[in-house]
C-alpha cells in the first residue's frame, strides 16, 4: 500500500512542469516548480519497504522540518510523507526521535501538521508526547490534540479529558466528550456518566460511542440507561436499544417480544428491523407465542419477518392469523405461508382462500400456493384437482398452471368434458399456461367446441399461447389457418380474434381471405381483425381488402384501418407503402378519406407517388390537397433534409427513425434547430416527438420558415411545448425551404428534447 500510495504521488509530480532549475524541496510551495517533491517521491517509490532506505529518508524529513527557513506548504508535504513512514515503523524508544515534531504539536500553525505525522505512529513515546502537549495547549490546538487523543484510544489519556469535561468553552468540553466516547474504556465511561455540564445529546452521544469498546458488562449498563433516559430524544434511545440487541444477543428475542408487547412505535419498527436480519429457532417460538397478544400493525410486521425465516414452527400461529379480523394481518398471513414449509393443510386452508369471495384474502392465497414448498404438496394440489367441490377445484387446477405441474396435464384435457363449465374454464386456461406446442389440435378443438364465454375467451387465449410457443414461425398456424377457412360460420367467427394476437404474414394472409368472402360477418369481422395487428405487417392485406372485397362493410373498416395504422405508424416510407395508398384511394368514394390518404401520400419519397398526386390536381376537391403532397414529395425526392442545431451534437437523431435516440439540450432560452428540405416545400404541420422524456419539451416555442435562412422574418407559430408530442400547426399557405424552431424561453428544471422530428 505504501509504495502504491508513493507511486501515485510520483505521477502526480511527474505531470508539473519543471521548466526552470528546481528549487530546495525547503522551499517548496503550493503553486509553482514542483521538481524536489518529484524527487523526494522518486526516492520513496525507490526505497520501497527497505528499512534502512526509509529511516534514512525519516533522517532527512525531520532534518528539513527543523530548518527555520522551510516554508509552510514544505512542511505539509513533508509531514504526510513522513506520517506514512512512521505508521509503518517500530516504535522509538525516546521522545527525541520525534524531534521537532514534538514542538510543533503546541503551534497554533504546525500543530495539525505535527499530527499528520504521528497520529497513526504507533508505541507509548508518541503516545507521551500528544498527553504532555494536551497539558500545555490552548485554543485550536489543544481540540486538535484531544481528537487525536480519541482515535488513538488512548486511555492514559482519560483523567486529562475528563477535566476538560468541565472546561467553560463548550466546544472544549463537547470535544472531549467525544474523545472519551472514542476511548470506551472503562474509565472513560464512567467520566462520562458522571459528567454533568454537557448537553444531554453530547454525552449520550458520546457514551453510545463507547459501548463500541467496553466490556459488554458495562456497555449492557450504558445502553440500559440511555434506552431507559426519557429526556433523551426517542431516535437516541432506540438507537441505544438495537446497539443492545446486537451486544446480547442470547437475550436478544426476550427484549425484542417485550417491545412489541408496548407502545412504542419507534422502538417496535427498531425490533421488527432486528427482525429481518434473521431469527433463531428460539426466536421463532417466542414470536408465534405472542403474536395473537400484539395490535394488528404489529402483528402484521412480525408475521412477515416470520415469513422470511421460513421455520415451520411458525407455520401454526401464521394459520390462526389468516383468520383475524384485520385485512393487513390476514394478507401477511397469507403471504407468509407462501415462504413457510407447507402441508396438506396449508394447501387445504389456501385453495379455500384463493376461492373465497374475499378478492384481497383470494389474491393473496393464490399466489402463495403458487410458491408453497413442502412434503406433499404437489400431491395435494394434484388430488385436489381431480375431485372435490367444484369450487375449490377450479383453485387446485388454476395451481397445476401456476405452478407449471405437467404432471396434471392429462387431467387437464381430460376436464373437456366436465359438466361444470367454471372447471372447463379452469383447464383450460391452466393448459395455457403449461401445455407443448403438441397439444395445440387438442386446444384448438377445445376452443371450437367451447360453450360458455369465459370458456371461449380462456380456450382461444391457451390456443394462442400454446401456438407461439412453436419456434417454427412459418408453420406453425397451419392448422389454425386451415380450420378458419373450412370451419362453420360461427366458429370461424369465434377464432378469428386468434390472428392478430399470433400477429405475422401469414395470420394475415389468412385473415384477407376471410375478409374477401361474401359472408358480411366474416368478412367485416376479418376486415377488423387486420386493423388491431400491432406493427405494419397487415398494411399490404388493408389494402387489398379495401381494393378487393365484395363486402362494402369490410372495404370501409380496411381502409380506415390503414389509414390509422398509416397515420400511427412514421416508418421508413417504401414503394409499397405507396402501392397500399393507391387501393386505399381507388376504393374511397367520398372526398373526405381521399383527403386523408393524400395528406398521408404527401410522407412519401418515390415518383409512383409524385404521379398519383400529380393526376389528381385536377380534380376540384381534391385539388389542393393533391398540390400540396406533389410539392411535399418533390422536397423529398431531392433527398434527405439537413439538419442544423445549437448545440449541434446528437441533431442526426432527431431524424433517424429510433425515437430511443435522441437530441437533447439545456433549454436556456436560445436554442434553435433548422431543417434545410434542399427544395422549398408547403408546410401544415410539425411534431417534435419526445417518447420517454415526456416532460422535456420547449418552454416556449416560435418557429421561422423561409427561402433565405439570412433573412428569415417573422415567428409564423408560436406556442407552449407540450408533454409527450409538442404538435405545431403552421398557417395554411405555409412555404419554404428552411424551417427554424426556437425555444425562447429559459427552463431550468429540464432540457429541451427531440426524439424525433415529424414534418407533415
Amino acid at each position: 500500500m505504501l509504495r502504491s500510495i508513493f507511486t501515485s504521488l510520483l505521477l502526480f509530480a511527474a505531470s508539473l512542469s519543471a521548466a526552470e532549475p528546481p528549487p530546495a524541496l525547503a522551499s517548496l510551495a503550493y503553486a509553482g516548480d514542483q521538481a524536489a517533491l518529484m524527487d523526494l517521491d522518486r526516492d520513496f517509490v525507490a526505497a520501497g519497504k527497505d528499512p534502512t532506505k526509509l529511516a534514512a529518508l525519516e533522517t532527512r524529513l525531520l532534518g528539513i522540518l527543523r530548518r527555520k527557513d522551510t516554508t509552510f506548504a514544505a512542511r505539509q508535504a513533508v509531514c504526510q510523507r513522513l506520517g506514512l513512514i512512521l505508521a509503518s515503523s517500530a516504535p522509538k524508544a525516546n521522545a527525541k526521535a520525534y524531534k521537532p515534531l514534538d514542538a510543533m504539536l503546541l503551534d497554533e500553525r504546525d500543530s495539525d501538521l505535527a499530527r499528520l505525522a504521528l497520529d497513526l505512529a504507533p508505541g507509548a513515546v508518541v503516545d507521551a508526547l500528544f498527553t504532555s502537549a494536551l497539558a500545555k495547549s490552548e485554543g485550536r490546538a489543544r481540540l486538535g490534540l484531544i481528537g487525536s487523543l480519541g482515535r488513538r484510544h488512548l486511555d492514559d489519556a482519560v483523567p486529562a479529558l475528563t477535566k476538560l469535561l468541565a472546561d467553560a468553552d463548550p466546544v472544549t468540553a463537547a470535544t472531549a466528550a467525544h474523545a472519551l466516547g472514542e476511548i470506551g474504556t472503562t474509565a472513560a465511561a464512567n467520566a462520562l456518566r458522571a459528567a454533568r455540564n454537557l448537553p444531554p445529546i453530547s454525552l449520550a452521544h458520546a457514551r453510545l460511542q463507547a459501548t463500541m469498546r467496553l466490556p459488554a458488562a458495562d456497555a449492557l449498563r450504558t445502553l440500559r440507561e440511555l434506552q431507559d433516559a426519557t429526556g433523551l430524544p426517542v431516535a437516541m434511545r432506540a438507537a441505544a436499544f438495537r446497539r443492545s440487541l446486537d451486544l446480547a444477543p442470547d437475550t436478544a428475542t426476550q427484549s425484542i417480544v417485550e417491545v412489541l408487547g408496548a407502545k412504542d412505535w419507534t422502538f417496535k419498527q427498531v425490533a421488527v428491523e432486528a427482525l429481518a436480519n434473521g431469527i433463531k429457532p428460539e426466536g421463532v417460538r417466542a414470536l408465534s407465542t405472542g403474536l395473537s397478544r400484539w395490535d394488528a400493525p404489529t402483528q402484521a410486521a412480525v408475521i412477515a419477518a416470520l415469513g422470511r425465516a421460513g421455520d415451520a414452527a411458525a407455520v401454526p400461529a401464521v394459520v390462526t392469523a389468516t383468520r383475524h379480523a384485520s385485512a393487513e394481518v390476514r394478507a401477511e398471513a397469507f403471504g407468509a405461508l407462501g415462504f413457510l414449509p407447507g402441508n396438506g393443510e396449508v394447501v387445504t386452508l389456501l385453495a379455500q382462500a384463493a376461492s373465497s369471495g374475499d378478492k384481497t384474502d383470494a389474491k393473496a392465497a393464490k399466489e402463495s400456493l403458487a410458491r408453497l414448498n413442502g412434503p406433499g404438496v404437489s400431491a395435494a394440489i394434484l388430488a385436489g384437482a381431480q375431485r372435490g367441490e367444484a369450487k375449490l377445484r377450479i383453485a387446485y387446477l388454476e395451481q397445476l398452471g401456476l405452478r407449471h405441474m405437467t404432471e396434471g396435464l392429462p387431467l387437464l384435457l381430460q376436464c373437456r368434458s366436465e359438466a361444470d363449465a367454471k372447471v372447463r374454464a379452469a383447464a383450460v386456461g391452466a393448459l395455457g399456461d403449461l401445455a407443448p406446442f403438441s397439444e395445440q389440435r387438442a386446444i384448438l378443438d377445445w376452443a371450437i367446441a367451447a360453450t360458455d364465454d369465459t370458456e371461449q375467451t380462456r380456450a382461444l387465449r391457451a390456443l394462442v399461447n400454446v401456438t407461439l410457443r412453436n419456434p417454427d414461425v412459418a408453420g406453425r398456424g397451419r392448422a389454425l389457418y386451415s380450420t378458419l377457412e373450412s370451419a362453420q360460420p360461427e366458429v370461424t367467427l369465434r377464432l378469428i380474434p386468434v390472428l392478430p394476437r399470433l400477429g405475422g404474414s401469414a395470420s394475415a394472409d389468412c385473415a384477407t381471405k376471410l375478409a374477401l368472402r361474401t359472408d358480411p360477418k366474416i368478412a367485416e369481422a376479418a376486415a377488423a381483425a387486420l386493423g388491431r395487428w400491432t406493427d405494419a405487417t397487415a398494411l399490404p392485406s388493408l389494402g387489398t381488402v379495401a381494393e378487393k372485397a365484395t363486402v362494402t362493410a369490410a372495404r370501409d373498416t380496411a381502409r380506415s384501418s390503414a389509414i390509422r395504422t398509416l397515420e400511427r405508424n412514421r416508418e421508413a416510407w417504401t414503394p409499397e407503402t405507396t402501392q397500399v395508398i393507391s387501393q386505399l384511394m381507388g376504393s374511397a368514394k367520398n372526398a373526405a378519406p381521399r383527403k386523408q390518404l393524400l395528406a398521408l401520400l404527401a410522407r412519401a419519397n418515390d415518383r409512383t407517388a409524385l404521379q398519383l398526386a400529380e393526376t389528381l390536381q385536377s380534380d376540384p376537391a381534391l385539388g389542393d390537397d393533391a398540390r400540396y403532397a406533389a410539392g411535399a414529395i418533390k422536397a423529398s425526392l431531392a433527398g434527405a433534409p439537413k439538419l442544423r442545431a445549437s448545440p449541434d451534437s446528437g441533431i442526426a437523431n432527431a431524424t433517424d427513425g429510433k425515437t430511443s435516440t435522441r437530441w437533447s439540450a439545456p433549454a436556456l432560452g436560445e436554442e434553435w434547430v433548422e431543417i434545410d428540405f434542399r427544395l422549398s416545400r408547403p408546410l401544415r404541420r410539425l411534431t417534435l416527438d419526445q417518447t420517454g422524456r415526456n416532460t422535456e419539451f420547449p418552454e416556449q416555442y416560435e418557429v421561422q420558415v423561409t427561402d433565405d435562412p439570412k433573412s428569415p422574418g417573422p415567428a409564423i407559430a408560436q406556442g407552449k411545448g407540450q408533454r409527450n408530442k409538442t404538435v405545431i400547426d403552421l398557417p395554411a399557405g405555409t412555404h419554404g425551404r428552411y424551417v427554424v424552431i426556437k425555444n425562447v424561453v429559459e427552463r431550468k428544471d429540464t432540457p429541451w428534447t427531440i426524439c424525433e422530428l415529424y414534418v407533415d
